[in-house]
């Protein structure tokens, strides 16, 4: 099923996990995001968004959406970077793509991790390229109320090997793919 899920948006991996909040745990993980933190999000999106960002002990910064796509406004978010933030996480909202290739600029500029939230757009793209698979990270939900569900679940993409294996490592308690069952690497 990763595989599968990993080719219909044009990622090189994916790590399923039981929930969309997990898969972006799981991202801003992979990403190096811990305690001291700052990862900007929208203002207006699922809770999930901000509290994957509490869960690893950093700090949410909200940023204003764009009032003609819901998605979040690069122009914000470039007033919220601070020498604390660690990444930006645009939601694609309703399944319509945020301005990718603003977001890829800004987190270059900046060094910063791009961790997209597409908990909602499968299928979407961004010029010829699934959502979920262009920044770092994508994370989706296979939750009730998505566009294909399976009562929870939910999955992380990323064309990174290593932040896969990351990724994998803090779903499965801490195991590598190289290591024994009862050797844990991480904490997961």
């Amino acid at each position: 099923f990763e595989s599968a899920f990993a080719r219909f948006q044009g990622a090189r991996h994916a790590a399923a996990c039981t929930n969309g909040t997990a898969a972006l745990e799981m991202a801003l993980f992979a990403c190096g995001v811990k305690a001291g933190d700052e990862v900007i999000v929208p203002a207006y999106t699922f809770i999930a968004t901000a509290t994957a960002v509490l869960m690893m002990k950093a700090t949410p910064v909200f940023a204003d959406i764009e009032v003609d796509t819901c998605n979040l406004s690069v122009a914000d978010v470039e007033k919220k970077i601070t020498a604390r933030t660690k990444a930006i996480v645009p939601v694609h909202f309703g399944g319509l793509p945020a301005d990718m290739d603003a977001f890829r600029a800004v987190c270059a500029r900046y060094c910063l991790r791009l961790v997209e939230d597409a908990c909602h757009s499968w299928g979407s793209a961004w010029k010829g390229k699934g959502t979920g698979a262009i920044g770092d990270c994508g994370a989706f939900s296979f939750q009730m109320s998505k566009n294909i569900t399976s009562g929870e679940g939910g999955i992380m993409l990323t064309d990174n090997e290593e932040l896969a294996d990351q990724a994998r490592g803090f779903s499965n308690c801490g195991r590598s793919k190289t290591g024994g069952w009862y050797e844990h690497f991480l904490l997961g």
